[in-house]
């Protein structure tokens, strides 16, 4: 692919546990010519003096600190030059340590994941027999996204921005990019709900489950020299997919992957792929640097339904239809509850949309049962949702019905001082957010009589400063006030 002036641009910016090891994991190479790369060429795959079978097993520990700080030496890996290229991937972190705050920022970091990459696998539930598997996009999808790279490219993305400390990827040596597909100046409006649309039935049958959206990233856009240490993802992150979109790559730039079966796979996306994986139990890095100008990929996430409720009390995960009868009845009873007290909305998954429009549509429930033949659902005594409620979970279509039968409603300030369009900021709603400023809803407007924070100063404390929200209420001209208390 010809390098664009966006791209150009981007060129120039982008300047010990004492547990046992898990010295049975191998690993499978799914490009030959890759692998005989590593071996001749950067010094960074199994050692030449193991012989040319590609077929040698590996565990963690050996391309990069997995599940311990220290590399393992058994004769495969370059040990030395890998041990040395991570203490120079941590000497870099920690060169930006300025401050007496700052330091031993890195160090925590690395700790965290891989405490998290030991400890975490083994409590997870799996939903399929490996973790991952590599398919192919739906074709509907991957003409969309084609078209939209293709018509967007020489737009300049945004650069994301890191927090000092932070081992996500080398930040400090390689500059990550974000396009925002629901910025405007991209004008595609549709793009977002497709892709929930398309992933999830692809999802949902390769992991037997239903399942929830969780988060949709918009494009993220890596540069040469990228390295991004093997972890794992948190909650809601269960269920993923990771979207090949386009690349101008000299060689492939693979992803190890760690699965449930103890075998390693080094799996390179191309564009029209993607990769289904399970991100809390299925351990994924890119420990060997990008080379070339760009890879772009889309991160969609979804959670089986009423994973985080479930989880979070610490219920057996196994769910059969009359289970999620009785959790859905739980849900709906949550709403009711905060249905008038919108301060107490912070599980912005409480109850799926199409169970929400229970209130409003007298067949949903129908629906709802014919889908699930074997569960009951009693939903008496459940009140009326509110235009903060239905703001706060996303549900557009019974906001616009509540403000059909009251014009008024979508202007509505709480006792606490909030609008719709803080709840629709607090839950990661662009297109609420969107439609109520469009109303004329004050986008500056401050929570709890004039003294606390602007939707724009709430949507960095809860999202953080790089989030697709922040972006969106940047574009609109927001101001960035905080309360009163934090001047």
């Amino acid at each position: 692919m010809t390098s664009t002036l966006a791209f150009l641009i981007i060129q120039l910016l982008c300047a010990g546990s004492q547990a046992l090891r898990l010295t049975s994991l191998g690993s499978i190479f799914e490009d030959e010519a890759l692998i005989q790369k590593n071996n001749h060429d950067n010094g960074n795959g199994p050692s030449s003096a193991a012989g040319d079978d590609i077929s040698h097993s590996y565990g963690v520990d050996r391309s990069f600190p997995i599940q311990h700080d220290t590399l393992l030496d058994d004769g495969l890996f370059r040990h030395r030059e890998r041990q040395r290229f991570y203490n120079f991937f941590m000497d870099g972190c920690r060169s930006q340590e300025k401050t007496n705050s700052q330091k031993g920022l890195c160090n925590q970091a690395e700790a965290d994941r891989i405490a998290t990459n030991l400890n975490q696998p083994s409590r997870m539930k799996n939903y399929t027999q490996v973790g991952y598997e590599k398919v192919a996009v739906p074709t509907k999808l991957a003409e969309s996204l084609k078209h939209f790279w293709k018509s967007h490219e020489r737009h300049m993305p945004v650069i994301s921005n890191f927090e000092i400390g932070t081992t996500y990827m080398n930040h400090w040596a390689s500059s990550q990019f974000t396009m925002n597909i629901d910025d405007e100046q991209y004008q595609n409006k549709h793009l977002r709900g497709l892709i929930w649309d398309e992933a999830k039935p692809v999802l949902e049958k390769w992991a037997g489950v239903e399942l929830s959206p969780s988060s949709l990233f918009g494009l993220q856009i890596y540069t040469n020299e990228t390295v991004m240490p093997h972890r794992l993802d948190t909650l809601p992150f269960v269920i993923n997919a990771i979207i090949h979109v386009a690349d101008s790559i000299d060689t492939p730039w693979p992803i190890e992957v760690f699965g449930h079966d103890g075998v390693a796979k080094n799996i390179t996306l191309e564009v029209g792929s993607m990769l289904l994986y399970e991100g809390q139990s299925v351990i994924m890095g890119r420990p060997y640097p990008m080379k070339g100008q760009y890879q772009a990929e889309i991160f969609v996430s979804f959670e089986p339904l009423g994973y985080s409720r479930q989880h979070d009390q610490q219920q057996d995960a196994a769910m059969d239809e009359s289970s999620l009868s009785s959790l859905y009845s739980n849900s709906l009873q949550d709403w009711a509850r905060v249905a008038t007290k919108t301060d107490l909305l912070m599980d912005k998954t409480i109850v799926p949309p199409y169970i929400a429009n229970l209130f409003l549509e007298d067949n949903a429930y129908g629906r709802w049962k014919q889908d699930h033949p074997k569960a009951k659902l009693n939903i008496e005594g459940v009140k009326t949702v509110t235009v903060h409620t239905a703001a706060a979970e996303g549900d557009l279509d019974t906001l616009k019905a509540l403000e059909k039968e009251n014009s008024d409603s979508i202007f509505y300030v709480d006792e606490n001082g909030w609008t719709a369009l803080h709840e629709a900021v607090r839950g990661g709603h662009i297109h609420v957010a969107e439609y109520l400023i469009k109303k004329g809803l004050d986008i500056n407007f401050r929570t709890h009589n004039d003294t606390g924070g602007s939707p724009l100063w709430w949507a960095k404390k809860i999202h953080g400063n790089d989030a697709e929200m922040v972006f969106y209420l940047e574009s609109k001209g927001a101001k960035l006030i905080a309360p009163d208390e934090d001047k």
